[in-house]
């Protein structure tokens, strides 16, 4: 039986969803437990632990939030960061378009919207360059307070910390934007243009040794292209050239593989 890449993607998807919630409700039932699964996290800790050496910010003490006060796996984050490198250099986004939490909310967001694709997006938002800003940004700032900084902001934390009363208010406003966001213009304005994790990423991306190939002649209906949520110019760029998909916004969705008529799309 042929089954489509994308209906495997979904039930990893959902796996991972489940993971999520019984690691933050059932198994440690502690706030922090999504954050366990978030390369963005253990960097900001790195980041936050140096500069907690290094400064003493306004008498404050810093929080540690790797080791809270109920049980939490106690794995170095070096050894977490390094393995979602390695995962990156490996298959690229792949992280973004089949195991994380936030992204497969964003996935049903945008397909129930009936608004996608009816407005235009706002240009100044509209730059893939933004979410290294973040990313960078909210290190440089881990470093100085040496608290993990993005905590406070994370939209994903309104839905994967809120059930267990952690409820961060800082995040509440930016959860309901990116939720707007996503609903008028797709999921490619927060996973493409401002998600921290998916600048981390994609900085290791388009190195990465195991990306969408092609397997025979492209006969040009650009159906991939008007597949692809995050606007990869799969035909264009890469297939029509006889090159493989390294593009750094290719998050490993399938859909450009199931809409060729041709099926000459291959993975891995």
């Amino acid at each position: 039986m042929n089954v489509k890449k994308a209906h495997m993607r979904l039930g990893v998807q959902a796996a991972a969803v489940a993971l999520t919630i019984a690691l933050t409700y059932l198994l440690f039932n502690n706030p922090m437990g999504v954050c366990w699964l978030d390369p963005f996290w253990h960097l900001q800790d790195l980041f936050a632990r140096a500069g907690a050496e290094s400064i003493v910010y306004l008498g404050l003490e810093r929080v540690d939030l790797l080791n809270p006060s109920t049980t939490l796996p106690t794995i170095s984050p070096y050894i977490i960061v390094a393995a979602f490198t390695c995962f990156a250099m490996l298959s690229g986004r792949m992280f973004c378009g089949w195991l994380c939490p936030f992204g497969t909310f964003l996935d049903a967001v945008e397909k129930v919207s009936p608004f996608k694709g009816a407005h235009k997006a706002p240009d100044d938002l509209k730059d893939v360059n933004l979410k290294y800003v973040v990313l960078f940004g909210f290190l440089i700032l881990s470093f100085l307070v040496g608290y993990t900084s993005f905590c406070d902001y994370c939209p994903a934390g309104v839905l994967f910390k809120g059930l267990t009363g952690h409820v961060i208010f800082m995040a509440v406003p930016v959860f309901a934007i990116v939720s707007l966001l996503v609903f008028f213009h797709g999921r490619k304005m927060w996973c493409g243009y401002l998600c921290p994790v998916g600048g981390f990423l994609a900085l290791f991306a388009r190195f990465h040794l195991l990306p969408i190939r092609s397997a025979g002649e492209c006969i040009k209906c650009l159906n991939c292209e008007k597949e692809c949520p995050m606007d990869v110019l799969v035909a264009e760029k890469y297939i029509q050239e006889g090159k493989a998909i390294t593009d750094s916004e290719c998050i490993k969705c399938m859909k450009c593989v199931d809409a060729c008529p041709k099926k000459i799309l291959r993975f891995p």
